[in-house]
């Protein structure tokens, strides 16, 4: 059977496909309705959107071509290839798949699980630092300083950052580096959903609020998304019993492993192996990431510790099962 389905799929598709197939399947047996609302409330607004990230990566490679004063005519021809659009439209609908099993999974960890870990995380935390809370040293540090605004500002931009590397890494002209990186993306993101469940934690700012009760003075965006995310958390929290009925699940509370310094350490050991150039930047993009989940409050540093463990591991996955240096396999 595997054989066969390898005939017609990539080793991304299947991992992505098999996973969130799992996911659903482990939360129906969980009791949880996942019905056709679950598939229109997250994917349904997805498919609408597809021609944003071909655009962004498509005017990234053009600046990109410019910068290097090389001619965007060769990378073109190679992209508009049949194959080439086709592997395009194969990536994302496989992200539609990721982003569904991702989403609900990290959402419904409140109602599969009734215990956090953060007394636990919090204690071993400072362990890990010889007694030194990582928390309380980047909250006081950046206080009374324009770094806990810029912090904030860089912090709330982690999704745009995101997909505009997505965007420009899934129109590469080496159709081979499209699907590693695909299967490193997946891995990274749906095992991590099924950390958050084995480890559910919330993050310091929920659990110990009055650590970053001045800096959140100053880190108004933060502070907004934590006030909204604990709201649905609370929802989700009332909701055990059954009366759940309305709630984002795309305001999943989650802090171990901390995905936001994972993607960007994913991003720099990719770029590391494909893309030197970009190293200083998704290096410095990490470093800035991981300062930002400690001075607000979302993560505990082991989170972007285990983030960027599981980032290395994503990479070596994808290395293994999708290798760039394979012969190209089209059609």
């Amino acid at each position: 059977m595997i054989p066969r389905l390898r005939r017609w799929l990539s080793p991304f598709e299947l991992f992505t496909y098999a996973t969130t197939l799992a996911i659903v399947l482990f939360l129906r047996a969980s009791n949880l309705r996942m019905g056709w609302k679950t598939v229109e409330y997250t994917v349904v607004p997805m498919i609408g959107i597809l021609y944003r990230p071909l655009l962004v990566g498509l005017a990234l490679h053009l600046v990109a071509a410019v910068l290097a004063r090389r001619s965007p005519l060769a990378w073109l021809r190679a992209v508009a290839r049949p194959q080439s659009m086709l592997l395009w439209l194969r990536v994302w609908l496989a992200a539609m798949a990721m982003t569904y099993g991702y989403t609900w999974l990290k959402s419904c960890v409140p109602l599969l699980r009734t215990t956090v870990l953060d007394p636990t995380l919090w204690k071993l935390d400072r362990f890990v630092h010889f007694g030194l809370s990582p928390s309380i040293f980047a909250a006081e540090l950046v206080e009374g300083t324009p770094v806990a605004r810029w912090l904030d500002v860089w912090y709330s931009a982690w999704v745009t950052s995101v997909m505009v590397a997505l965007a420009f890494f899934f129109l590469s002209d080496d159709l081979r580096k499209r699907r590693n990186f695909a299967l490193a993306c997946a891995a990274l993101w749906l095992t991590g959903a099924w950390i958050y469940y084995a480890l559910p934690s919330l993050g310091p700012c929920f659990t110990v609020p009055e650590v970053f009760a001045r800096v959140r003075l100053e880190m108004p965006a933060s502070a907004l998304a934590q006030q909204a995310l604990w709201h649905n958390y609370g929802l989700m929290v009332a909701g055990r019993n059954g009366s759940l009925r309305e709630f984002n699940p795309y305001f999943g509370v989650a802090a171990m492993p901390s995905l936001h310094v994972g993607a960007h350490w994913l991003f720099t050991l990719w770029s590391r192996r494909y893309a030197r150039r970009l190293v200083p930047i998704f290096a410095a993009a990490t470093l800035l990431t991981f300062l930002g989940s400690l001075a607000t409050g979302w993560h505990y540093a082991i989170d972007g510790y285990a983030g960027m463990l599981l980032a290395w591991g994503a990479v070596r996955v994808a290395d293994r099962f999708e290798p760039v240096g394979a012969p190209v396999l089209e059609g």
